[in-house]
């Protein structure tokens, strides 16, 4: 009898927890200006560009590519370069600006609250 290949499911859209996290880690991140994230739709957001501190525009762009994330920056008047592939959203953003330890527990701890795992008591 054949064996059934494992089908890995693969949607272009961040999931909502990872979103949130997005706008937390933005909220968090040091930096004089702040870091500033924007969603190219409100819900089921497909990329994200992220503003650093001292920039008016968009330097760098976040986006699925096949089961990871694919992190890319454009200056001002260039094409984007990519900058490093990543498993998930979080581990861009980090890669960007990390966070100190409790900033970043207490991001995940508001995401626990925010968005229960299945079958947790």
């Amino acid at each position: 009898m054949p064996g059934y290949a494992k089908v890995a499911l693969v949607t272009p859209t961040f999931h909502p927890s990872d979103v949130a996290f997005a706008i937390s880690w933005s909220n968090s991140a040091p930096g004089l200006g702040s870091w500033r994230v924007l969603l190219d739709k409100p819900i089921g957001a497909e990329s994200i560009s992220v503003i650093p501190p001292g920039s008016d525009e968009p330097v760098f762009f976040v986006s699925r590519s096949g089961s990871g994330v694919l992190l890319e920056r454009q200056p001002p008047h260039g094409e984007r370069d990519e900058v490093g592939r990543f498993l998930g959203l979080r581990e861009a953003l980090l890669a960007l600006c990390p966070l100190a330890d409790t900033t970043l527990e207490e991001i995940q701890v508001g995401l626990e609250r925010d968005f229960p795992r299945h079958g947790r008591r």
